[in-house]
């Protein structure tokens, strides 16, 4: 028999992750009619799943976790170093910034929230990558580095709009927070 936890409120993010996790299939048909003939016929067939999921179903990666990196990819990860040292440098300046209007920062909120949230989703769907050794080094260094450099814009457009990490959990009433 499960057990199941009473009165433990589930995030949001917790949610969409469990369904990235395990996988979803949705299967429907569709028949669009005009004067009771029917017209065209749509069939869905979707899964939304997970890579490394898609992998434990295949039983194998999808990638060769052993290649070596392209000097496309090295380039890449340079770039991104550079961006990450560039707005490590700018949060200090953005400080006095001064207090953004009422509007930009409800706006500044909203597109931060959904930018943390898809992130925070993106880390663990790597994390579970990483544990399966389905990923190469230079695919580990790229996605670290690429997300060090996101929370450094994020940290950034924080300041700009004068917003703290507890402004982006967003209370969604009987669903609990959204993180």
């Amino acid at each position: 028999m499960p057990q199941y936890v009473v009165n433990e409120r589930v995030t949001l993010i917790d949610a969409l992750d469990k369904v990235i996790e395990k996988g979803a299939v949705v299967v429907g048909d569709l028949v669009v009619r005009v004067a009771d003939v029917d017209l065209i016929y749509i069939g869905l067939r979707l899964i939304a799943t997970s890579i490394s999921k898609a992998e434990e179903l295949m039983g194998r990666p999808i990638l060769n976790q052993s290649r070596e990196p392209t000097p496309e990819e090295l380039e890449y990860v340079r770039n991104l170093e550079t961006e990450i040292a560039k707005a490590e440098s700018n949060i200090s300046t953005l400080i006095e910034a001064g207090n953004p209007k009422e509007t930009e920062q409800g706006l500044g909120k909203l597109v931060l929230t959904l930018v943390v949230l898809l992130k925070r989703l993106m880390e663990r769907e790597a994390m579970r990558r990483i544990q399966r050794s389905s990923l190469a080094n230079i695919d580990i260094q790229k996605l670290g580095l690429t997300f060090m450099a996101l929370d450094k814009k994020v940290e950034e457009l924080k300041l700009v709009f004068g917003l703290q990490d507890e402004d982006l959990n967003i209370e969604l009433g009987p669903l609990g927070n959204l993180m």
